[in-house]
């Protein structure tokens, strides 16, 4: 059983829009957030330190639907990029079951639910999880009955223990997903990705691309820096170039950005921005998409100056190269190492949702 670390992961999405002034908003913006933040995960790892003890800290990230209920004393923890289910107790087994039934029956609107909270997410008439698992008899796992039976045979067969280091017992279960989960969750999002890619004039193979680095497809997907949903946007960078450029004051709610369609056409419309606002002037399509994908995560400035201060000069130098040159220096000088994975994981899944098409 391998040991719970903190999930808390620090994407540094959107940090600049290409202005010293956007950067200087950001950094005021990313303290508020962050700080408050750490008061409400201080106050909850509190909870689990005294429940659980040091070192198994484990909290909602960007890939980890982690949900704790019966007082804290039991969790729920869906790996989306491992895809794997650990259900786990110190308290009984009745609770387990409890656990297991509401996990594989949660829907999939992130909206109002409180991931650090303690209480149990609401049944679902179409569970999120449907077609990723199967139970023991090969079966989908649709309703209260079949997830049940299921739960009373993961408890006769599959039960585990392990201690912790303050001497509790937690009693677990490993439920693994199917092979190409990950397809199957893209599958759920695929007209919505449509709809957006055409309004937006995109590839819907580069949406899902970002989609499943951002987030494997986890409506639930939040992380530190207070980037939220399916496509990690964060409501005061990100978020708010896209309201007001649909003409709208503020920026988007979490309520608004847990909600998918929401989600998905706030991240596009943030692509349309920086296609022909932000990087409008690079001519080659395909070194346009590179220095796209690589400023969604990093924000447009800090592409730009990988090659040159000056935002013009810097546009010129890219013209200049070869889209393999544009690639292979934004993915070995980005002074970010972050932002030189990034670009290689999403050119990497565009291309298999090309070849599915």
């Amino acid at each position: 059983m391998k040991k719970y670390v903190v999930a808390l992961i620090i994407p540094f999405l959107f940090a600049c829009s290409g202005s010293s002034h956007k950067r200087i908003d950001y950094d005021e913006a990313f303290a508020k957030d962050t700080q408050g933040l750490d008061i409400l995960t201080g106050q909850f790892s509190h909870n689990i330190d005294q429940i659980w003890g040091v070192n198994e800290l484990l909290v909602a990230s960007r890939k980890d639907y982690v949900k704790y209920t019966d007082s804290y004393y039991t969790r729920s923890h869906v790996s989306f990029d491992e895809g794997s289910i650990t259900v786990e107790t110190l308290s009984d087994v009745n609770r387990l079951h409890n656990a297991i039934v509401h996990t594989l029956l949660m829907g999939s609107d992130a909206k109002g639910i409180d991931l650090f909270a303690s209480g149990d997410v609401p049944i679902s008439s179409r569970p999120f999880l449907l077609g990723q698992v199967v139970d023991n008899l090969g079966g989908q796992i649709a309703n209260v009955t079949t997830a049940s039976n299921f739960a009373n045979y993961l408890l006769q067969n599959k039960l585990q223990t392990r201690r912790l280091s303050n001497g509790k017992v937690v009693q677990f279960v490993v439920i693994p997903m199917i092979a190409n989960h990950v397809a199957v969750r893209a599958q759920k999002y695929l007209p919505m990705v449509r709809r957006a890619a055409r309004r937006y004039n995109l590839d819907e193979s580069l949406i899902l691309g970002i989609m499943q680095t951002e987030s494997s497809f986890n409506p639930y997907a939040i992380s530190y820096a207070n980037a939220v949903g399916l496509m990690q946007v964060v409501p005061h960078t990100a978020g708010r170039d896209v309201f007001q450029m649909k003409g709208r004051s503020g920026q988007p709610s979490k309520s608004y950005l847990f909600d998918p369609e929401k989600n998905i056409d706030t991240g596009a419309s943030y692509l349309w921005l920086l296609q022909n606002k932000y990087l409008d002037g690079i001519t080659n399509p395909t070194s346009k998409r590179f220095a796209m994908i690589s400023a969604y995560n990093s924000g447009a400035g800090a592409v730009l100056r990988v090659f040159h201060e000056d935002k013009e000069m810097a546009i010129e130098q890219i013209n200049r190269l070869y889209p393999e040159q544009v690639y292979r220096i934004l993915t070995t000088a980005h002074p970010s190492s972050q932002a030189r994975n990034y670009l290689i994981k999403v050119d990497k899944a565009q291309k298999s949702y090309r070849v599915r098409r």
